[in-house]
């Protein structure tokens, strides 16, 4: 059954609430799989064993917790569609883990196994921002297109408007059971903006765009206001600090993951939809009256994992966002090890993505990630490659050419027509989307889309735009960035605590190569005065401005980027409204404009007593 936006909590983050049946399931399959190591006594007689054969299997399927035996052949229509599994990851950075720049400060072995056994997208683009690109990517339209084109801050009255239908109604069409985990971050001034009245049948996550990994409060700035409060809420409810215990946001929402797999029907009678947008790698900000602090949190496990332990305390920062990125990989892990023992992950699509580019330590007081995008350009918040060429790929049995990389272009808005028709959706029946459904060349490993041209960024509010076009015959990529409210930082940022005799390291077949000297320009932008050009096949690190050589080309893509911009949806920004403070409800973010902004649950009830699918 779906569980409403309004249910009873049933969060088990803290260790007095937790079920029986939660404690014995493990994310680890060798806990799970303890039965299977049982011997079975060989007995003298054939009809003794198999009698007591047979009564050892029919107990071995009761017990609670048991996995399944894998599925010998994935999906199809004979067996119904696919669960999806989609990670979405904050700023996470192209030069952050193994499979991308063979990074050595961070392997990420659980990551890189998954990409190199599934299609790596190569030319994934996003916004250079988290709500426009979650935007994007829950409707299937460029972020512009439905009014959102900044992040949105803590008290700003505005989300995607009602009227577009987000990807969980959509797969809750397919008959789909539909999870949120983690970051919203497009709406939630009302209750109609929250997660359960957008189509999703559970959620456990914080509305705005951070949050502290520990206390789960989010701090912001206004003019002369100084913001805090927490932000954790499940189907609606707020969690109440003794629920949770100040457990680790990162495994909270892992272990939930868990429970939803394990708990989705033995039967597997409908097929599930988990939106997973996981808190890592991004830090925390928060508000102490006079300006934002930064802070990066991490467990101490993952920093005393031998390549982040081998950091110097010189770049302190660079080292906790290591360890933050060896949580993530042992996220991935634990939710590919969960499909794996309940015995779904052969009918599951599981997608890796971040939402944008890293933010490299540049300015102290808004970039703090210590991230890296080196050897692209630039880094979150930016039209240049290290804003919006970002990391993904795909992994399924159903891919018929696995273990490759495609270079076909792909936004994030085409994963809403793609997952559709991936759930068995027919496409010619959504609404005029700006999104493709590149399901056919995935499935087949063509590695040809029919994606020719995509928007970076238009922002009709800062007055600035980054598109790609890809020249028919030649197939050549281009890149225009421009408009006077760009920003007049346009440098590349090596990764900390590398130079040029430590680079730190093992280049991939995915690895950029720039073709020349990295980081060194060799023909001036700067886009606030001129429009630039880069030939992105030839230039991938933006390091030629070829915008006087080629001013045809110039005058064709300004020219489109003027008709998508009159496609735009007004923008529906608003600024802060004070009666959102915190502290007029209890120290809490609340959906302060719903006539009913706060929601307490009666208890903290297990997971399992008010969860049956």
């Amino acid at each position: 059954m779906a569980i409403s936006s309004d249910s009873t909590t049933v969060l088990t983050g803290s260790t007095g609430t937790r079920h029986p049946d939660d404690i014995a399931f493990s994310s680890k399959c060798t806990k799970q799989n303890i039965c299977y190591s049982i011997v079975v006594i060989v007995f003298t007689t054939g009809v003794v064993m198999g009698i007591l054969g047979l009564y050892f299997y029919n107990w071995r399927s009761q017990q609670p917790g048991t996995p399944v035996e894998p599925e010998s052949e994935p999906y199809g229509p004979s067996n119904g569609p696919p669960n999806i599994v989609l990670l979405i990851l904050d700023d996470l950075g192209h030069a952050d883990i193994g499979y991308s720049e063979g990074s050595l400060q961070t392997p990420t072995p659980n990551i890189d196994r998954l990409a190199w056994d599934g299609i790596i997208l190569n030319r994934h683009y996003t916004h250079p921002v988290c709500s426009p690109t979650r935007s994007a990517l829950l409707t299937g339209k460029y972020a512009f297109q439905v009014g959102i084109s900044n992040p949105s801050s803590p008290g700003e009255p505005y989300g995607i408007p009602l009227q577009f239908k987000l990807l969980p109604q959509y797969l809750k069409d397919l008959n789909y059971n539909t999870y949120m985990l983690g970051k919203w971050h497009v709406g939630a001034h009302t209750r109609a903006f929250f997660p359960g009245a957008r189509g999703f049948d559970y959620w456990l996550g914080y509305m705005e765009g951070e949050v502290h990994p520990f206390d789960y409060t989010t701090g912001w700035l206004a003019p002369e206001v100084n913001r805090s409060g927490r932000n954790l809420y499940e189907n609606g409810l707020q969690v109440a600090e003794s629920c949770t215990n100040n457990h680790y946001l990162p495994h909270m929402l892992t272990e939930k993951f868990e429970q939803i797999v394990h708990n989705n029907g033995a039967e597997h009678s409908k097929p599930f939809f988990v939106y997973f947008a996981s808190p890592l790698p991004k830090a925390n900000s928060e508000a102490n009256g006079t300006y934002r602090v930064n802070r990066q949190f991490v467990m101490p496990q993952y920093l005393s994992r031998p390549s982040v332990r081998a950091m110097d305390n010189e770049h302190f920062g660079r080292k906790q966002q290591m360890g933050q990125i060896q949580a993530l990989d042992e996220q991935v892990k634990r939710i590919k090890e969960a499909l794996e023992c309940k015995g779904v992950l052969n009918k599951t699509i599981i997608i890796f993505m971040s939402d944008n580019g890293a933010a490299p330590m540049v300015l102290p007081t808004i970039h703090v990630n210590h991230g890296s995008n080196w050897p692209l350009r630039m880094f979150r918040g930016s039209p240049f490659e290290g804003g919006v060429r970002n990391l993904a790929f795909i992994w399924s049995k159903l891919l018929k050419k696995k273990g490759i990389v495609t270079d076909q272009l792909f936004h994030v808005a085409d994963w809403l027509p793609t997952l559709y028709e991936a759930a068995g959706g027919n496409v010619s029946d959504l609404p005029n989307l700006t999104g493709i459904s590149q399901w056919t060349s995935l499935k087949e490993g063509t590695k040809k889309g029919d994606r020719t041209e995509l928007v970076a960024l238009i922002n009709p509010v800062r007055n600035v735009f980054g598109f790609v076009y890809q020249e028919p015959g030649s197939g050549t990529l281009y890149k225009i960035v421009g408009g006077p409210g760009s920003s007049h930082i346009t440098g590349w940022y090596k990764t900390e605590g590398t130079n040029a005799t430590l680079k730190m390291v093992n280049p991939t077949s995915v690895s950029v190569n720039c073709g020349h000297p990295e980081g060194i320009e060799r023909t001036v932008c700067q886009p606030w005065l001129a429009d630039c050009l880069f030939d992105l096949t030839n230039d991938p690190c933006e390091l030629n401005n070829i915008a006087a050589a080629k001013p045809e080309m110039v005058n064709l893509m300004k020219n489109k980027v003027v008709s998508y911009n009159a496609t735009a949806y007004p923008s529906v920004r608003q600024p802060y409204d004070p009666t959102s403070n915190p502290e007029l409800f209890q120290n809490w973010w609340t959906p302060w404009q719903d006539p009913e902004p706060v929601r307490k649950a009666s208890s903290c009830l297990p997971f399992q007593s008010s969860f049956s699918l």
